[in-house]
């Protein structure tokens, strides 16, 4: 089996970082004026930050998603704890 050493946001933003680079690149080789290219790179920079605000609120979903499941099983663990208790005790 695999181990994860890594986090889910750690993996969103190398995606990010590489998809920043591999556009960065792309445009850097097209044969294009300088505002062109400044435009371009406008867009391409609001692209990024749209894409990074929207991975962030998706992290947050999950986040919130996740805290909530502890939280269940908390309280289940909780209950069979106390469950298991009160029958030693009978």
């Amino acid at each position: 089996m695999r181990e994860n050493n890594g986090s889910i946001g750690e993996a969103l933003m190398m995606f990010v970082a590489g998809a920043a680079i591999g556009g960065l690149l792309v445009a850097l080789n097209t044969p294009k004026t300088g505002p062109e290219l400044r435009e371009d790179l406008k867009g391409l920079g609001r692209r990024a930050k749209n894409k990074a605000e929207d991975l962030a609120e998706e992290a947050g979903g999950a986040w919130d998603r996740l805290k909530g499941k502890a939280g269940e099983a908390g309280e289940a663990g909780a209950a069979v704890k106390q469950e298991l208790e009160q029958s030693s005790k009978s």
